[in-house]
């Protein structure tokens, strides 16, 4: 089954720091999505994204464009998918940013 492949711009949306103890087993530093958007549709999906998290009270650290990739047809991301996926993740999000990590220096 050959899917035909799409050049888009990855969206990227830190929401809030992720458990310590889980960075270092190789997690990521903090929890959010990576949207994969039409780079025609970039400056629009990304206003959407901001908009949809406050609709859901979905904290937000960063947001940004980082990088381009070729995915296919099926991974891009559309507006349905993307309220979908912030509406499943919600909760989850707003309880991890109540934890209120912080990281401190190691001291010298």
């Amino acid at each position: 089954m050959n899917s035909k492949l799409v050049k888009c711009t990855t969206i990227g949306v830190d929401c809030t720091k992720n458990d310590p103890v889980d960075i270092r087993c190789g997690g990521p530093t903090y929890l959010g999505f990576d949207f994969y958007v039409k780079p025609e549709q970039e400056e629009e999906m990304k206003q959407f994204i901001i908009m949809s998290l406050r609709f859901f009270k979905v904290p937000i650290a960063n947001i940004y464009f980082s990088g381009t990739i070729e995915v296919p047809e099926k991974d891009v991301w559309t507006k349905t998918r993307i309220v979908k996926a912030i509406k499943k993740d919600a909760h989850y999000l707003q309880q991890e940013a109540k934890r209120g990590y912080a990281y401190q220096k190691k001291a010298k």
